[in-house]
């Protein structure tokens, strides 16, 4: 199960493209941001216990961060201990663009938001009704 949350954060972080010019006024809950292996910001359902599809609509999403990452009280607190074995990776892919990402396996259990038994789904900052992302104007930096 593990295994499958692994691959959760890696699709959301992969779905996520890198913004060359953010939005001035970027909502902190709305925002990934991935600087290094201890120092990133995730988007993760916003109630408890949801699993990722179900939380794709207007609202279902909220960020949260690692301590050296979190800018915001309104981001939630992804506490030490939540990647283990994790790798940062980025460059500029076939196209051009950049892209930024971390992969390891993940204690689903130390996040309320996130559901352990849950299949996978994935966010995506250039997909959602008219191409404004999913969620709805989410930006990646890194």
């Amino acid at each position: 199960m593990q295994l499958l949350f692994t691959a959760l954060i890696v699709l959301s972080s992969l779905a996520f493209t890198v913004a060359s010019v953010p939005k001035a006024r970027q909502a902190a809950n709305n925002l990934v941001v991935i600087n290094s292996p201890s120092s990133y910001c995730l988007i993760v359902p916003n109630t408890p216990h949801t699993n990722v599809s179900d939380s794709e609509h207007p609202g279902g999403e909220t960020t949260y961060c690692s301590a050296s990452a979190r800018t915001s009280g309104s981001q939630g607190l992804i506490p030490d201990g939540f990647w283990r074995n994790v790798q940062f990776f980025s460059g500029r892919g076939k196209n051009g663009g950049r892209y930024t990402q971390l992969t390891g396996c993940i204690n689903a259990g130390l996040i309320d938001r996130l559901n352990p038994s849950d299949a996978g789904g994935q966010y995506d900052s250039s997909g959602g009704v008219g191409g404004r992302g999913n969620p709805a104007g989410s930006v990646c930096l890194g």
